[in-house]
């Protein structure tokens, strides 16, 4: 990456989003709580206080305090299990790395298997520590047994000061970020509305409607989910709640739907536009009041008229409408019929036991830490203890995963090592009283807090950042002045990403490539089986049928945007922009096909177009299928002529004032979309 492009990457990923500089506010202020005790009380090993904030902290305040009951858990499960194995492995070398390795290959499994997978981290990889704590801490018995009591009891104030400061603080409340979400959502439908219209608008959205289309409804069920344990509001009325989540769903499917068809050139349609887009505006003030509007203040959108097209705009109609009675009120009860109950939530992954992935995941991880932690006693070097920790975080599900994480370990202890060390040389001589020390301390977290409430792509960089600055800075109660710390952890993290390195690459190396044509695969079969059996399924089970249909399919294209981003930090041949295009066109396709399918019931084509819409369905199908076979390198399959089956379609629709030339107006752009993808197969495109 060159000089230019990464300072727009950093520019980019480091400028201003909502709630990011809340959210820095919070941590950096349960930080500076936190030093109150370790001063005055003299608490050893405050590092642990501090990183544990960045691991558990969330915008969303009720997960934060659901993750440190959790973290709080896994710690004393973890360490009560080491303390127990010490009773008889302490001395006895041999015994004592053999329960590293099992408690490492433990960690990584549960890493995997769980279905919160930062509890088997929080169990696993504590307890392998504490078996390596006699080779960096004197092999004192009541010497260590104290240094893992402090341990848990560093992590436990870490966790219950953070959780204060995160409670005292309304913005994390998470009925108020679920209202946001909706409010986001409805913004940019809004917005689209109008520009199809052809109103200029003065700004782009915070949030492309593209994006908001294909990530589903993820974000807010997981906000309401929490927001039901910490509010009795939202507890009593979770079903309204889910049903309005689902409804603001299908808006934004419609509308991204409405964009891929292109604006309309009738004035009446452009009306009806403007209709709608005021009724968004309008059901975002009712979301800021929690109050469902009154049947004199709104005016239906949608209208039975046997004239009307079916089309996008039809549905965002009838959906504004849907939603207009769906919004709960603060006293009222919502009248639209109770969500479907959620399944039980599982600790395990479907395929925990099944799938041999997870165990030579696990395998390859701690084969890597047990060469670290033997090497660094072979050595006689403690201080790079940090490389069997390197081990255990940069192991990921591919390579290009890893990689993305190692660099930004390495990277963060480099920026965050740098800080300290100014702090270290430059500032603290001349801090002689503790509202000093709070200002550097106070700067330099907020910065560290600043990157980890970044995207993805970060936002671990933020944590390594904090991590780095506060082993410089917080190595006792007195002035720091050494920078061997730094220099140690720098080292460490280093050997432990080479030696990670090369396991990974030569004992069952998985490539994000490889998993990308696998999900890429996956996707485009369950978008062939939407299109062959949408039609199939009566009106009352097709809205129960596209919502199973969009969940399952747009967690399968999240996972490929995901390996797309994986994938750049792989060698490979494969044009990576043109693949995210070709992407950008299934997900176009998934949109259309979830608008036809909620057409289908109401559309009541004509017999015959009936019969030439399924021939058009199944063509759709064959020809998706096929690109999911070239995808993973199959046998070439013949593609149907989709051209020639739109067209019967066309000649079996009369007229050009039929109601039905909205749903021909889909099936045109579906066959378009479909066509653009068909010419080179989206995951075996290579570079030129």
């Amino acid at each position: 990456m060159s000089a230019s492009a990464l300072f727009v990457f950093l520019r980019r990923e480091l400028a201003p989003t909502p709630g990011r500089a809340g959210a820095t506010v919070r941590l950096t202020l349960a930080c500076l709580a936190a030093t109150i005790p370790i001063l005055t009380h003299r608490i050893p090993h405050a590092l642990i206080v501090m990183i544990v904030m960045y691991l558990i902290t969330q915008e969303d305040a009720a997960a934060t305090v659901i993750g440190s009951i959790l973290g709080v858990i896994g710690v004393t499960v973890g360490l009560g299990l080491a303390l127990l194995v010490w009773e008889i492995a302490l001395d006895i070398p041999w015994l004592r790395v053999s329960c590293f390795a099992a408690f490492f290959f433990g960690g990584l499994f549960l890493k995997r298997v769980l279905t919160i997978g930062a509890l088997g981290s929080a169990i696993g990889l504590r307890a392998a520590l504490v078996m390596i704590l006699p080779d960096i801490a004197p092999p004192n018995p009541e010497v260590l047994v104290e240094f893992v009591l402090w341990i848990w009891w560093c992590v436990t104030l870490g966790l219950s000061v953070n959780v204060g400061v995160q409670l005292l603080l309304p913005r994390g409340d998470p009925l108020a970020l679920l209202r946001r979400e909706l409010d986001t959502r409805l913004h940019a439908v809004e917005q689209a509305l109008r520009r199809a219209a052809g109103h200029e608008m003065a700004e782009p959205p915070a949030t492309p409607l593209g994006l908001l289309a294909i990530a589903g409804m993820s974000r807010p069920l997981a906000l309401l989910k929490t927001a039901t344990l910490v509010h009795r509001w939202a507890r009593e009325r979770r079903e309204p709640l889910a049903a309005l989540i689902t409804l603001i769903d299908r808006l934004v499917t419609a509308a991204h739907a409405l964009e891929a068809v292109g604006p309309p050139s009738d004035r009446g349609d452009r009306t009806r536009l403007v209709r709608a887009a005021d009724g968004c505006q309008q059901m975002r003030r009712a979301f800021r009041h929690l109050r469902r509007p009154e049947a004199s203040e709104w005016v239906a959108l949608s209208h039975d008229e046997a004239g009307r097209a079916v089309s996008p705009l039809t549905d965002i109609e009838q959906t504004l409408d849907e939603i207009a009675l769906a919004v709960p009120g603060r006293s009222e009860d919502s009248g639209v019929p109770a969500a479907p109950p959620e399944s039980r939530p599982r600790l395990l992954v479907a395929d925990a036991f099944d799938n041999p992935e997870y165990v030579r995941f696990a395998l390859k991880g701690t084969l890597a830490g047990l060469i670290c932690y033997v090497l660094f006693i072979g050595f006689d070097y403690p201080g790079i203890y940090t490389s069997v920790i390197t081990c255990f975080v940069v192991s990921l599900s591919t390579i290009g995963a890893s990689n993305q994480k190692g660099l930004l370990r390495f990277g963060g202890a480099a920026v965050g090592g740098g800080m300290g060390l100014v702090a270290l040389v430059y500032l603290f001589p001349h801090v002689e009283t503790l509202g000093g020390f709070w200002l550097v301390f106070g700067a330099g977290t907020a910065v560290a807090a600043w990157v980890n409430f970044g995207t993805p792509r970060i936002s671990y960089g933020g944590y390594q950042i904090g991590l780095a600055f506060y082993k410089a800075v917080l190595q006792g109660f007195g002035t720091a002045v050494s920078a061997t710390v730094v220099r140690d952890r720098l080292i460490g993290v280093f050997f432990g990403l080479v030696v990670f390195g090369i396991i990974e690459h030569v004992l069952w190396p998985v490539r994000a490539q490889d998993a990308l044509r696998t999900r890429l695969a996956e996707a485009l079969r369950g978008l062939a089986d939407l299109a062959r059996t949408r039609t199939n399924a009566g009106s009352v089970e097709t809205a129960a049928t596209v919502d199973a249909w969009r969940r399952r399919i747009s967690q399968k294209l999240e996972d490929v945007q995901t390996l797309i981003e994986s994938s750049k930090f792989e060698p490979g041949g494969l044009d990576l922009a043109a693949l995210q295009a070709r992407t950008g066109d299934a997900q176009i396709v998934f949109v259309l096909l979830l608008a036809l399918a909620r057409h289908a019931p109401a559309s009541s084509l004509p017999q015959v177009a009936q019969a030439r819409a399924s021939e058009l369905d199944v063509a759709v199908g064959t020809a998706l299928e096929a690109l999911a076979t070239r995808a993973t390198g199959g046998l070439e399959r013949a593609a149907p002529d989709l051209g020639s089956a739109l067209d019967a379609l066309e000649r079996a629709i009369p007229g050009t004032t039929s109601p039905f030339v909205g749903v021909l107006a889909l099936y045109r752009s579906l066959v378009a979309t479909v066509a653009r993808l068909s010419p080179a197969p989206l995951a075996m495109a290579t570079a030129s």
